[in-house]
């Protein structure tokens, strides 16, 4: 699993439409049962939590970035790979009890007083 960690990150198969845990398994030279097993009994998920944990760690890096500031949050989701805005905020609520919108508007309140903290410590 450690491989097919390295793997889905470095090349960020997490972001392609429709990756499937075939194209994985093909990826690991193995096939979809034993990937399938391997992700049951070292990480305790199946195939769409395994990946959506990708996604969203993607999302949660990328969500306060510049340019993501005015992209809709359906727009986002598709471009972490997320089906859509609704499966990105399921994941949200269950794993940190707020939806998309919200995460933003939080990130970019505690940008926006970190950069006036700032500002105050250099006059």
């Amino acid at each position: 699993m450690s491989r097919a960690d390295k793997i889905v990150k470095e090349k960020r198969l997490f972001l392609k439409k429709g990756f499937s845990r075939d194209d994985l398994a093909a990826e690991l030279g193995t096939n979809r049962t034993y990937l399938g097993e391997a992700m049951s009994t070292c990480r305790n998920c199946r195939w769409h939590e395994y990946i959506n944990s990708f996604r969203m760690d993607f999302f949660l890096k990328t969500a306060g970035l510049a340019e993501n500031r005015r992209v809709s949050i359906e727009d986002l989701a598709s471009q972490c790979g997320f089906g859509s805005a609704n499966t990105l905020n399921y994941y949200l609520k269950r794993d940190y009890g707020t939806t998309a919108n919200a995460y933003r508007k939080n990130l970019s309140t505690a940008l926006r007083a970190e950069g006036r903290a700032k500002t105050a410590t250099l006059s």
